[in-house]
């Protein structure tokens, strides 16, 4: 929770506020943003806010930021279930104005000793559900203006989808980390290849089964194979970006010459909003190995990808827009068991 001083600034023009809205990439720097333009544009009728957000999967109005009030007060407000009384007055569906004494403060000392006087309330949605709500209040003054309401809810309703587009972003971010961290941590072989077939990124396994390390300049894919089977991978890599071939038995080289038989699911994709092709590899075990242009080891492997992607399975869809494929890509067809060489 980002708690300020007394002294809220009066927002810039329309054209430096949105430039400072776009520019922000987290919540920490939207808050304050939406806060100090909304207590700037009421005309020193409002001194002080704060906001709550209420994450998914819960009902509980956490407080996010906090502007012109103490801190003793901001901590008594931490958070509030919808079933408090605090929680039911601040829980509304469309704007409300009046007085903060006849809504929160009740018998509580601690929140009462702040002095404050008029308030308002401005939802924030997710969809159609209440999702939080900026708070605003006054050490002075005793109403809020009506052309001054107007104002405060016109810039509500543009910061709410600000909010809400942050909220995508941060989740996305933290979403494309979890799976970054599961495919460091899968036992086959990861790459992100780019369109002409250098590594932008490989995984853990793949570092340590072909002996290379985070040092390595960008490496081609036709470096990962012997020299014999080049002209093949590259033939399968072009069949695989165009979706006409999902596996291939390639084998791949070590650092020190010897050969690692593999199967790998090529699935194109996107990494860091570049386009790529993901390869995963499932490594043979000694002296077992498929012959090349079969599948063997495939439905295994598609059978791992399906338990990784149950194991984040509340999180498909949006993992399907970190990686931005189509629910027509080899990736939404194995899971649905649908991937054919």
């Amino acid at each position: 929770m980002t708690s300020y001083g007394t002294g809220a600034q009066k927002p810039g023009s329309g054209f430096e506020l949105a430039m400072a809205l776009a520019g922000a990439a987290t919540l920490k720097e939207v808050l304050p943003i939406c806060l100090e333009t909304l207590i700037g544009s009421s005309e020193g009728f409002l001194d002080c806010g704060w906001v709550y957000l209420v994450p998914e999967k819960t009902d509980i109005y956490r407080l996010r930021c906090s502007l012109g009030v103490s801190e003793p007060f901001a901590e008594a407000n931490t958070s509030w279930a919808p079933d408090s009384v605090h929680g039911r007055a601040i829980s509304r569906e469309a704007p409300w104005y009046g007085s903060f004494s006849e809504t929160l403060n009740g018998h509580d000392p601690l929140l009462n000793s702040e002095g404050l006087h008029a308030f308002a309330i401005l939802p924030l949605f997710r969809g159609s559900s209440v999702a939080g709500c900026f708070c605003l209040s006054s050490h002075d003054s005793d109403t809020v203006p009506q052309h001054v309401r107007r104002d405060l809810e016109a810039l509500s309703r543009w910061f709410d989808k600000t909010i809400a587009r942050v909220q995508v972003s941060e989740s996305r971010i933290r979403e494309s980390w979890e799976l970054l961290s599961l495919f460091d941590a899968m036992a086959e072989m990861v790459f992100a290849f780019d369109l002409d077939g250098e590594i932008v990124w490989m995984n853990r396994t793949a570092r340590e089964e072909l002996g290379l390390d985070n040092n390595d300049e960008r490496i081609h894919l036709l470096d990962l194979h012997p020299n014999e089977t080049r002209p093949e991978a590259a033939r399968i890599f072009r069949r695989m970006l165009s979706r006409e071939q999902q596996t291939s038995n390639v084998p791949y080289v070590k650092r020190d010459g010897s050969v690692v038989h593999a199967t790998t699911l090529g699935v194109p994709g996107r990494w860091k909003g570049e386009d790529v092709l993901f390869g995963i590899s499932r490594i043979h075990l000694a002296g077992v190995r498929s012959g090349v242009g079969t599948v063997t080891g495939a439905p295994s492997l598609e059978r791992e990808i399906d338990r990784m992607a149950m194991a984040l399975d509340e999180r498909l869809s949006r993992i399907e827009e970190v990686l931005l494929i189509s629910r027509e890509s080899p990736v939404s067809k194995l899971r649905a068991g649908g991937v054919k060489e």
